[in-house]
């Protein structure tokens, strides 16, 4: 399944930007949580220690600069649930599924709190299924930009 990843809402800080090189061996797509591994930008393999956001898809090419957004507190993101979402959300904190192409908010786990839900989008209605838009931010300790 394709989502939208996670997009600055409502819409991105050009001065959180960053340049940096990607691995050969990354995987992500613009919207993916990344981390920086030896140096090199790569996808996020669980919800600790995100830098930040993927602003666009990998090259393949190790060495290319890619934007990266960087998270810092208070930063609020745009993204899909990968699981029912119903109006008791919002106010919860809820753990992410990261995968190329298809990262968002998991509405159907609390096991690893890493986004917080502050509302439904509007567009969506109160209740949706898979795919409902959730407006909200990083869990501190999940954000590395910071040393979280």
């Amino acid at each position: 399944m394709a989502t939208m990843g996670f997009r600055p809402y409502p819409g991105p800080d050009a001065t959180k930007i960053v340049y940096l090189p990607e691995v050969v061996s990354a995987t992500f797509k613009q919207g993916d949580p990344v981390v920086i591994s030896g140096g090199y930008v790569t996808i996020a393999t669980d919800d600790d220690d995100i830098f930040g956001i993927a602003m666009c898809d990998y090259t393949g090419t190790t060495g290319a600069d890619t934007p990266v957004y960087v998270i810092t507190p208070g930063d609020r993101f745009i993204a899909e649930a990968t699981s029912t979402t119903v109006s008791t959300n919002v106010g919860v904190a809820y753990a992410l599924t990261i995968s190329a192409g298809a990262s968002g908010v998991n509405t159907a786990s609390t096991t690893t709190p890493a986004f917080y839900i502050d509302e439904l989008d509007p567009r969506d209605g109160a209740t949706t299924g898979a795919g409902g838009r959730v407006i909200g931010r990083f869990v501190y300790g999940s954000m590395d930009a910071i040393g979280g």
